[in-house]
Parts: C-alpha cells; structure tokens; sequence
C-alpha cells in the first residue's frame, strides 16, 4: 500500500493508504472527506465539552453580559422564541444542574454528573482519534474511522438531548449534525475546508491529474511514501514547505540575537585594559627562552 502523508502544516496533517493503482480521482475524493471531516470532528468535540460543561448558548443579544440591567434591555428587544434562552431558568427540570459560565455566553444549565462526564470522555476519544499526532504513531486514517467518530458524538448527543429536546437552534454542536455547518467560516491558516470537485492533489511540485492513476504519477511501487497537499483547482502549485520548522527557526534567531549583543558590547568596550594581560605582553616570547617568564618569587618555593 502506498503510504500517502497528507500536510498542509506542522499542525494539520494525516495518514492515508491506498493502492499504487487507485484513481487518483478516488485518493482526492477521500482525502477531502477525511479532511473536511477531520475539520467538523475538531468543531464538534469542542462544542459538545462546552455544552456539557456549561451548558446551552445564549442568543446572541445576551452573550457575554452579566450586568442585569443590559440583560433586561436586550430581552425586550429579542424575539419571543428567544427569550427563554436569554436567562438562567429560577427551577431546574429533573436531572439537570447548574454551572454557571463566567464567560456569560452560556446559561450554565448542564445534565447530571454522569453523562457530562461521558460526554467530555468520548469528545476527547475523538479528538485522539483524529490527531495530528498519529502521524508520529503511523496511524492511517480511513472514511470509515472518521464516520464511526461522528457516529458516536451524535450518539451522546441523543443520550443528552434526545431529539435535539433542549437546545436552541443557534446551538453550535446541533447546527453541526444537522448539517448546518458554517464551511465558509473554516478558511483559516491552518485548516480549510474544501470542495472535491473543485480540488487538485500536488506532489514533488507537480499536479497529480484526474482520470488517471495513481501509479502514473509515482510507480507501481507499493511501498512508495509520498507527501502531498490539496489546492483549489487553478491557483496553481502550493507554497513549498519552509526548509526549517518554527522551532528550529526560534532557536536559530535567539543565537543570532545573542551574537548581536555580544558584538555590541565588544564595540562598546573601546578601554586598554587588556595590555596589562600576560597574553598581550610583546616580550613574552623572548622572557620564554631566557627563562623569565614566569613571576619572581622572594620567597623560598
């Protein structure tokens, strides 16, 4: 099988395997789901921690106040399916608890102390499962894996909330699995989701074209590795990879800059101290043969 490591950067990255002779039509289509996928897990490990921490999010007229007076008059201009969202409820329904958000972004209504903490425990199985770290571990992943991983959030979340009974609409983990998802709001440095059609697979500086197999690009070498990155099909080839990572590229401009002080310091010391030195002595060498180089002791040794 070949190994193909998919990078975009040090912090988006996975393994994929497949055969020398798979279309490379097939090997884009699954590295844009794993991708995409991998994208909409990360969002929704993190949503359903906050909800089962601090519970459902506020409309958005009332996040992120706590003065009771600005809360009340956001309220009355709020649409009446709104508002019983906007405060913390004065009695809890059965099984459920309070803890507040001092962020005021969420009413703090969370369930009981079990299927949080299932909740929280299964959200961080997913984020593992698709770390970035598995490429250290040489873990492969598949559509399958990333699917089972989506199956079993939604899964908690209807031991939660069956239903979606409880949460408003705005609720980012809902909108996620009903397929709500915000994909415009997923461009950023380090992760972009993509579209399969308009999608192009690069490696070694050149595209790997569609209708056309994999093998003809790398051979028929099933223990072939490649690195590879996916672009938006017309915008040309990726920006190759830096030659040296962050860390080394901190550690390399800390030494520089230690170079730097010392040079100004040596600028800096302009005195003629140094002439008293046993280095700096034009006689030494001639105090060397006669014998006298060293200093005249009074004293019996």
């Amino acid at each position: 099988m070949v190994l193909i490591h998919y990078k975009k950067t040090e912090l988006n990255q996975f393994l994929y395997e497949c055969a020398a002779n798979t279309p490379t039509d097939q090997v884009i289509k699954d590295l844009v789901e794993i991708n995409n996928m991998r994208i909409i897990l990360d969002r929704l490990a993190c949503a359903m921690e906050d909800l089962a921490t601090h519970g459902p999010l506020k409309p958005e007229d009332t996040r992120g106040l706590s003065e009771q007076s600005l809360i009340d008059a956001a309220i009355e201009t709020m649409a009446p399916e709104k508002k019983p969202w906007a405060v913390t409820p004065q009695q809890l329904l059965p099984g459920q608890r309070l803890n507040p958000d001092k962020t005021a972004y969420r009413t703090g209504v969370i369930q009981t102390e079990e299927l949080s903490k299932m909740v929280i425990e299964n959200c961080t199985k997913v984020k593992q499962a698709i770390s970035k770290n598995l490429v250290d571990l040489k873990q492969c992943l598949t559509t399958k894996i990333v699917q089972e991983q989506l199956d079993l959030l939604r899964g908690c979340m209807m031991i939660c909330y069956p239903g979606y009974h409880g949460l408003p609409p705005w609720e980012p983990s809902r909108e996620i699995l009903e397929g709500q998802f915000d994909t415009q709001a997923t461009f950023t440095e380090q992760y972009d989701f993509l579209d399969e059609k308009n999608t192009s697979l690069w490696w070694a500086g050149k595209e790997l074209l569609r209708g056309k197999l994999l093998s003809d690009f790398i051979g028929k070498n099933d223990k072939t590795k490649i690195i590879v990155r996916l672009q938006k099909t017309g915008a040309g080839a990726p920006v190759r990879e830096p030659a040296v990572d962050a860390e080394t590229q901190k550690k390399m401009m800390a030494f520089y800059y230690k170079k730097q002080q010392e040079q100004k310091e040596l600028e800096a010391e302009n005195e003629d101290q140094y002439l008293n030195s046993q280095w700096a002595n034009p006689k030494q060498l001639k105090q060397q043969l006669m014998g006298a180089s060293d200093q005249i002791s009074w004293k019996p040794k």
